[in-house]
């Protein structure tokens, strides 16, 4: 004689099992800008606090395509890097934030930027999908010239689209 169970009692399962593949197959992928939206989310300091030997500034960002992230090969599309931060620092005679350019006696210079090739973060087959992530913006060695200064940051995407630009907090060494 056979034993079966009774189909009554997999019912409830089969239920639930549908309702789940049906919940899930109604997520839709998220949509973003195709203009890269960075956010600033951190400073961190290595070495003494006070004198750090380098900074690491963490960044958030989305986009649509993906397509933030350079090969290393690629030096066409952007020679420096992709990621842009204009130094900045306060100046108490003026009471204003100022962009460093070496004052005389040394010969000036264009404002000090520092530029950082992001890496690619989605393989070249998921690049039409979204991204969302953290960069990592390192500057080693940090050479502490003002004891206040800040960033103000940019990034563009493979496709050259600008990001918003923010400004990071006032930091104080």
């Amino acid at each position: 004689m056979c034993n079966s169970l009774p189909v009554k009692r997999y019912v409830p399962y089969l239920l639930f099992f549908f309702f789940v593949a049906t919940l899930f197959s109604c997520v839709k992928k998220p949509t973003y800008p195709s203009e890269p939206v960075i956010e600033y989310k951190d400073m961190i300091r290595y070495g003494n606090s006070a004198n750090p030997d380098s900074i690491e500034i963490v960044l958030s960002f989305t986009d649509n395509e993906g397509d933030i992230g350079l090969e290393p090969t690629d030096t066409n599309t952007f020679k420096t890097g992709n990621l842009c931060m204009v130094y900045y620092y306060w100046d108490a005679a003026s009471g204003k934030w100022l962009p460093y350019d070496r004052t005389p006696p040394l010969p000036p210079f264009d404002t000090l930027k520092f530029f950082y090739r992001v890496p690619v973060i989605l393989p070249p087959e998921d690049k039409s999908e979204p991204a969302k992530g953290l960069i990592f913006a390192k500057q080693s060695p940090f050479l502490k010239a003002h004891n206040r200064i800040k960033y103000e940051i940019f990034m563009y995407d493979v496709a050259k689209h600008k990001s918003n630009v923010v400004e990071t907090p006032a930091f104080d060494f």
